[in-house]
């Protein structure tokens, strides 16, 4: 998936750091999640706690890290004779959705031209606003159990990224059709690793769960910069809702302002910072950052020292490999991700 910050590229960079530190770890906590994609990584090996803050990121983690096994939709079958419900939307023909009535399309609606925006095409939204609503119905009806309803809610999220008509992020939507736009919307059959172990997701402020949990490795992926999150995927905020949000101007952003992070300014990122590690009860404290963040090197380790044991702080600096443009990569060739590591007394 697209995201701001998404840590595929540096998954093999955060074990080397884990191994070296932690090897007899048995807890990992992922409490910035985003798209899960470093919880699943670690879930190999780990007993995960994943948490964010935005509702998304929690039915990827919920459908992937604390389910223990794809689920097998027992009550669906014996109701419906419905055995693969991935397979049964996928398969569907936009045309047979369009039994759907009108007043329950929320995407297409608002998101699709026939909304007057240009985030999905008509058909495709028809697709998403059908499986979301179906998914819906079949929980009501206890036909889903809870791991089975977070698994497809997490399996349309993830499918929405590959048909959307935006440059990175749903700030805004392009002027002209991407030609990712035009495939058909299908739900993403996602994998789930049983590791037998207690995994756990979570949908709260990190400072405030982690005065809760307690473990081995903690993995701190915090924003890097001032663009706020919610706005900036407002439509996968509300295919996993689903709540039918007032939406507001040509972008259509859902309200979001009892959801800003204090890791999105400059005045409030260090304390934040510092309250989040106070709060650690963990041995291995692992933080993802970039050079061009908004808190400074010199204000994360003094921080990180405060809380820690100042002999073990480290940071590894990864040269930054995302950009492919030549314009860009000149822009950012000093750029760097940091992985920067302290043990603290717990």
């Amino acid at each position: 998936m697209r995201f701001i910050g998404n840590k595929t590229q540096l998954l093999e960079n955060i074990k080397e750091v884990v191994d070296r530190h932690a090897p007899d770890a048995n807890s990992f906590c992922d409490i910035f999640s985003g798209t899960a994609s470093v919880s699943r990584f670690f879930k190999q090996w780990y007993e995960i706690y994943s948490n964010d803050l935005l509702y998304f990121s929690y039915c990827l983690q919920r459908g992937t890290i604390e389910n223990p096994s794809k689920p097998c939709f027992k009550k669906l079958f014996q109701e419906t004779g419905i055995s693969d419900p991935i397979k049964y939307f996928n398969d569907m023909p936009t045309e047979s959705m369009e039994t759907l009535p009108k007043e329950k399309r929320f995407f297409q609606n608002n998101y699709s031209p026939l909304g007057g925006r240009m985030y999905i095409t008509d058909s495709n939204a028809l697709r998403i606003d059908f499986s979301r609503n179906t998914i819906d119905d079949w929980h009501n009806l206890s036909l889903l159990t809870d791991d089975e309803y977070f698994y497809l809610v997490a399996c349309v999220v993830e499918g929405i990224p590959f048909v959307s008509n935006i440059a990175g992020t749903y700030g805004a939507f392009n002027k002209a059709w991407d030609i990712r736009s035009h495939k058909l919307f299908v739900l993403i059959d996602l994998p789930v690793i049983n590791n037998g172990k207690s995994n756990r997701s979570y949908n709260k402020d990190g400072a405030l769960l982690l005065q809760e949990i307690c473990g081995d490795i903690l993995y701190i992926d915090p924003p890097y910069n001032e663009r706020q999150y919610l706005p900036n995927y407002h439509v996968l905020e509300t295919a996993a809702k689903y709540d039918f949000p007032i939406l507001r101007g040509v972008t259509g952003q859902r309200p979001y302002e009892m959801q800003r992070s204090d890791f999105c300014s400059k005045k409030t990122v260090v304390p934040a910072f510092d309250v989040l590690l106070a709060n650690a009860k963990f041995k291995h404290i692992i933080l993802s950052y970039n050079t061009d963040g908004i808190m400074a090197l010199e204000e994360i380790e003094a921080t990180m020292k405060k809380h820690g044991i100042p002999a073990t702080y480290e940071v590894n600096f990864i040269p930054y490999r995302r950009f492919k443009s030549r314009s860009i990569a000149t822009r950012t060739e000093d750029l760097k991700e940091m992985l920067i590591y302290i043990q603290k007394e717990v």
